[in-house]
């Protein structure tokens, strides 16, 4: 307490990314995420079904593909061990360009770190189609889960060549699960895989069977009424756990809940954009607490208090 604080203070750079909190969706669907992706785990042995995160802007769908990421590459390595040479997840944003698989396949490149332009020794970097290099260096190097990332990015002019791209890929390795990630993911993909769908009856039947889509990992803001405060408040608890400020007092954020749920709708990303925001400022002008007065002078650009 008391001493002159930087830009770079540990602090306040600790305070600019606060650890997330994980909500009752993400606990279930990281436990759901688990169980479709063991498969995956074994050699040979098929692969686990396609699956899809999906939920309203800002809700986290992002950070929830993350976590399911890394965590399963921590399963991967807890089973066979480190290996420098293996790249069990392959995480990828859907490319501003989708008019063919040229442009498909850079994301790929980028992310596994190949050069993909023609000549960049004379600085003239067309970019041409990795999709062949891609797949070899995904096969050495034992991918077994793909997320895609910004799926609602696909306009409906685009789904077929962007899923036909992607099923040729899984065609060529047939081990690889993909993730698709995005608001409207699941309508998005039921979608896109629409018109692959086997129309061979099923045994026993006399048509094709219809499917009924793909998994779906939800992840939506925190609810807050009267009659469903819990998880709300244990929510806030644990953000304010991991506050480091001297004079804070435990429990000013529970005892704010339905202002601040008020402020960021159960929004887990607002929330983190108005917490770091005031610890830092705290901080800084050397209150080291947060208090109503403080959060009503920060803007998130949602529900912002009139200043």
């Amino acid at each position: 307490m008391g001493t002159k604080v930087t830009l770079s203070d540990p602090r306040l750079v600790y305070h600019g990314r606060l650890l997330p909190v994980e909500t009752d969706d993400v606990a279930i669907a990281m436990n759901q995420a688990r169980r479709l992706l063991l498969k995956n785990l074994t050699p040979g042995n098929g692969r686990g079904p396609n699956f899809v995160v999906d939920g309203p802007r800002l809700s986290g769908k992002s950070h929830l593909a993350a976590l399911i990421a890394l965590g399963f590459h921590a399963l991967v390595e807890k089973s066979y061990g480190p290996d420098p040479d293996r790249y069990p997840v392959v995480y990828i944003n859907v490319p501003h360009d989708r008019t063919d698989d040229l442009h498909w396949s850079l994301p790929f490149a980028d992310f596994l770190g190949i050069e993909h332009s023609r000549s960049p020794e004379t600085m003239n970097h067309r970019p041409v189609d990795m999709t062949e290099p891609v797949l070899r260096i995904m096969e050495r190097a034992r991918t077994r889960l793909v997320v895609v990332d910004g799926v609602e990015y696909i306009r409906s002019s685009e789904r077929q060549t962007a899923f036909d791209y992607l099923l040729r890929l899984q065609d060529k390795l047939p081990g690889i699960t993909f993730l698709f990630c995005g608001i409207g993911a699941r309508e998005i993909v039921r979608t896109g895989y629409g018109d692959h769908r086997s129309q061979a009856p099923a045994a026993g039947t006399h048509g094709p069977r219809p499917h009924s889509g793909f998994p779906t990992l939800w992840v939506r803001p925190v609810p807050y009424t009267e009659a469903d405060s819990e998880q709300w408040h244990r929510v806030l608890g644990k953000v304010e756990e991991n506050l480091r400020l001297y004079k804070q007092e435990p429990g000013v954020l529970r005892n704010l809940a339905a202002y601040l749920h008020g402020r960021t709708d159960g929004s887990m990303h607002v929330l983190d954009q108005l917490i770091c925001q005031a610890a830092q400022a705290s901080i800084l002008e050397g209150t080291e607490k947060i208090d109503k007065d403080l959060l009503d002078s920060i803007l998130t650009g949602y529900d912002d208090p009139a200043y």
